[in-house]
């Protein structure tokens, strides 16, 4: 069974990660108002739109303003994969907290320590060279202040692959004591549909 994300707090979702869950809506609603006052030479319902409006405006202007936790992992993440796609070593070190581990098939699952994983994304320069990769998914989740999770899902064709081959991964980042946002555990969750066996990166 697939892993899915856990929803981040509603105040979170509607004012930081999603705001156009909540300000489509208001705006909406406001366009009707305006319509039916001007329609019908009415002023309150038009008062009532602009109020809708600016709420609605104001919704999108908090939400530019703040960064989520899952917006932050969502930002290591991303940084993670072009510094796979180039092969480079120190951009993807630099990814991890010094204590991040690396799991097949669940976040729970028996893991390699960040030795370890590095020494396998070594590969990266070699018979897993990257020769393209397209994001397919990236949904996030704020899980509490200063934690998030991405699920990554990727198309990536390798030099030793055959064609572009979908992956599916876990990921938590949490911010560090100096303010960064680090990978501290990721999980590999699918190869095309199976579990990835354990050192198969």
């Amino acid at each position: 069974m697939d892993i899915e994300l856990p929803a981040s707090p509603l105040f979170t979702r509607l004012f930081a990660e999603s705001p156009w869950t909540l300000a489509f809506p208001l705006l909406v609603v406001a366009a009707v108002l305006a319509w039916w006052g001007a329609r019908n030479d009415r002023v309150k319902p038009i008062l009532l739109a602009v109020g809708l409006l600016l709420a609605a405006a104001g919704t999108l202007a908090l939400a530019a303003m703040r960064t989520s936790p899952g917006e932050h992992a969502a930002e290591t993440v991303r940084a993670l994969v072009a510094a796979a796609e180039a092969g480079d070593m120190d951009a993807l070190r630099n990814c991890f907290a010094p204590d991040a581990s690396m799991h097949y098939g669940s976040p729970e699952s028996p893991g390699d320590d960040f030795n370890r994983l590095m020494s396998a994304a070594e590969g990266l320069r070699g018979r897993n060279r990257i020769e393209s990769n397209t994001i397919t998914e990236l949904g996030i989740a704020t899980t509490e202040e200063g934690e998030g999770l991405v699920l990554l899902g990727c198309r990536t064709a390798t030099v030793s692959s055959y064609g572009a081959v979908p992956t599916r991964w876990w990921i938590s980042v949490k911010q560090q004591p100096d303010g960064r946002w680090l990978i501290e555990r990721l999980a590999w969750i699918r190869l095309l549909n199976q579990v990835p066996a354990r050192g198969t990166l």
